[in-house]
C-alpha cells in the first residue's frame, strides 16, 4: 500500500519544502545581523494557507545546528492577558531547558501573579511592577539563563493575529516592542520573528502606530508554478507515482499557488490514482470534487453563512462571469442589486471572500472558492441557493 505523501492540515512541515529562498535568505540576513549586535524584528504575513508556519518551522529547523542559538515557538492562543504571558514564560523554559522552580526564583522579585498553566501560581507578597518592566526582566533572565558567549535568542510569534482582538490582549506587542528596545540597547542579541494574517499590518497600525517602526513587514506570496511542481514530484517519485502535466496545471491554476489548497488537491488526486499508478485528468475530476468538499467543511461553507442575500448576488455574479476581475460599474449594473454596491463590496472584502487587487477592481479571494460557489448555483435575481 502507497503512503499519500500530502497533507490535509496546516500548520506543519510538508512532506518535501520547497521554495521561500528569498524569504529564508531575509530571516538569516536579520539573524546574521542580530548575532553582530544589530537585532532585527520580522512580521511575516499573509493569506491563510500561504505556509507561514512553514516557513516558521523551516527557519527554526535551518538555525537549529547553529552555536550559541536558541529559538523558542510560540503558537499563541486567544486568551486574557495572563494566559498569553504564561504561555511566552512557559515555552520558553521548555525550549530553553531551564528549571521552572530555578527560573521563577530569579524573577521572584518582579512582583507580579503570573499562574502557570495547570492552576499553580508562583505569586509573591510583594510590590507590583509594570507589565512592560515585567516583561523586559522576564526576557533578561531568559537570555542570561542561556549561559553561552554572545547569544542570539530567537522568539517565534505564531498567529500574532490572535492576540490582536481585544485592547487588553493587543497591549502585549506594545510591551514586547518596549521590551526589546531596552534589551536591545542593553546588548541582548534578542530577535523577533511572528506571522500573521494578511491585515495584521493594518490592525497594528490601527492601534499601535509605533509598533510598525520597530517590527519590519515582509509579504509572502505564493509558490510559482516550479516550486508547486516541486513539491509534487519529488514525494511522488519516491512513491513511484505520476501526476500528468494537465493534472499539474490544474492543480496550480485551482490553488492559486497556496502551499494549503495545493497539498488537499495532491492529497485527494493520491487517493484517486489508477492501475498505471497515474493521476489523469479523468482522476482529477473526481479528487477536485473531494477537496472542494473538505474545504467546503472546513472553510467555505461557514464563510459563505456569512453573506447576506445582497451579498450573494455579487457572490454569484463574479462565480459566474467570464473575467476574473470585476469593476465597480459592472458589478453596480449586472448584481440586479436593490442599493449602490459599496457598503455591500467594503462588507465582503472584510468577510475574507473578496479582495480589491486595485481602485475600482473586485476579484473572489480564490479559484477553489469561484467553484464552490458555482456548485451552490445560486439565483441571480434573488440570491437564494438551489442546493449543494
Amino acid at each position: 500500500m502507497k503512503h499519500n505523501p500530502f497533507r490535509k492540515r496546516t500548520g506543519i512541515l510538508p512532506s518535501y519544502f520547497t521554495g521561500r529562498e528569498n524569504e529564508l535568505n531575509e530571516l538569516n540576513t536579520i539573524y546574521h545581523s542580530t548575532k553582530m549586535g544589530v537585532p532585527g524584528h520580522l512580521i511575516l504575513y499573509g493569506p491563510k494557507g500561504i505556509g507561514k508556519t512553514s516557513l516558521l518551522l523551516k527557519f527554526q529547523e535551518q538555525i537549529s545546528s547553529f552555536d550559541n542559538v536558541y529559538s523558542v515557538r510560540i503558537p499563541l492562543i486567544e486568551g486574557n492577558f495572563e494566559d498569553i504571558y504564561t504561555l511566552i514564560i512557559e515555552k520558553c523554559s521548555d525550549y530553553l531547558n531551564i528549571n521552572i522552580g530555578h527560573f521563577w526564583e530569579k524573577i521572584n522579585s518582579l512582583g507580579i501573579n503570573i499562574p502557570l498553566i495547570g492552576g499553580i501560581s508562583f505569586s509573591r507578597e510583594l510590590p507590583k511592577t509594570s507589565p512592560v518592566v515585567a516583561f523586559e526582566k522576564i526576557l533578561k533572565v531568559i537570555y542570561d539563563e542561556l549561559g553561552s558567549d554572545n547569544p542570539v535568542l530567537i522568539l517565534l510569534f505564531d498567529d500574532l493575529q490572535r492576540i490582536m482582538k481585544t485592547d487588553e490582549t493587543m497591549k502585549i506587542l506594545s510591551i514586547l516592542q518596549n521590551a526589546l528596545v531596552e534589551l536591545n540597547l542593553q546588548g541582548k542579541n534578542i530577535m523577533f520573528v511572528a506571522t500573521g494574517s494578511e491585515d495584521i499590518f493594518y490592525k497594528i497600525q490601527d492601534k499601535l502606530d509605533s509598533a510598525v517602526r520597530i517590527f519590519e513587514p515582509y509579504l509572502i506570496g505564493p509558490l510559482s508554478y516550479d516550486e508547486l511542481c516541486d513539491a509534487i514530484n519529488v514525494p511522488l517519485k519516491k512513491q513511484d507515482v505520476i501526476f500528468e502535466n494537465d493534472v499539474l496545471n490544474e492543480i496550480y491554476e485551482l490553488s492559486d499557488g497556496i502551499p494549503y489548497y495545493m497539498q488537499i488537491l495532491a492529497y485527494c488526486c493520491f487517493e484517486e490514482i489508477n492501475e498505471d499508478n497515474k493521476v489523469t485528468m479523468a482522476e482529477f475530476k473526481k479528487a477536485s470534487l473531494c477537496a472542494l468538499n473538505i474545504l467546503s467543511q472546513r472553510e467555505f461553507k461557514v464563510l459563505f453563512n456569512k453573506s447576506t442575500t445582497e451579498e450573494r448576488k455579487i457572490l454569484c455574479l463574479m462565480a459566474e462571469s467570464d473575467e476574473t476581475v470585476l469593476s465597480y460599474s459592472y458589478i453596480k449594473d449586472n448584481a440586479n442589486l436593490n442599493s449602490e454596491p459599496s457598503s455591500l463590496l467594503k462588507n465582503l472584502i472584510n468577510k475574507n471572500m473578496i479582495i480589491k487587487p486595485s481602485r475600482g477592481k473586485y476579484k473572489l479571494k480564490n479559484n477553489l472558492f469561484r467553484l464552490y460557489l458555482q456548485n451552490l448555483r445560486i439565483n441571480q435575481d434573488t440570491g437564494s441557493i438551489s442546493n449543494f
